[in-house]
């Protein structure tokens, strides 16, 4: 049986430890999901693909050249995917609001909580036509919301109401 939220949407697809977490916390309002997993980081996932396809027409054309550089394409694979699962440890892969706050969850470990009242503004950047959003409290401690969670304008929007914080300009949509 899939749980329900307060206002009766079913929770996300969710990595399993996320959905235990979730199930643990009180006062549930909603839920957001990162669908991705360490493997989809371009850091790893483009070096990977380019290995197999450099290996495969090196064997297939008979290429020393292209053999080569399939093995260089390995390692730098190999050498990537130490450095991806670090940063994969600091990924939000799920995002819950609560009526006290919200709580980032890797594999349902707390990242990152932050309550209602210690919210100070709710800053979007945008980066190369990447936009994410930061929940700041404490002037330099922010809580991101990163592009890759599923319906995050719809967090941003829910977290303004929740929290009750003024847009910095109101006519802005997120």
């Amino acid at each position: 049986m899939i749980r329900r939220m307060a206002d009766e949407r079913p929770l996300p697809n969710l990595h399993a430890a996320d959905a235990h977490a979730v199930a643990a916390m009180h006062q549930v309002v909603r839920v957001f999901a990162n669908p991705n997993r360490w493997w989809q980081n371009a850091s790893f996932a483009l070096p990977l693909l380019v290995t197999v396809a450099a290996l495969v027409l090196g064997f297939v054309i008979d290429s020393t050249e292209a053999k080569g550089f399939g093995v260089f394409a390995a390692a730098v694979t190999a050498f990537m995917v130490p450095v991806v699962l670090l940063t994969w440890r600091g990924t939000a892969t799920s995002i819950v609001l609560t009526v006290e706050g919200v709580t980032a969850l890797h594999l349902g470990q707390p990242l990152h909580e932050v309550a209602w009242r210690d919210l100070q503004r709710i800053e979007k950047v945008e980066y190369l036509g990447n936009a994410r959003y930061k929940l700041v409290h404490h002037d330099t401690e922010f809580l991101t919301v990163e592009s890759e969670i599923e319906g995050a304008p719809d967090l941003v929007e829910a977290a303004f109401t929740l929290s009750g914080l003024p847009r910095q300009h109101p006519e802005e949509t997120i």
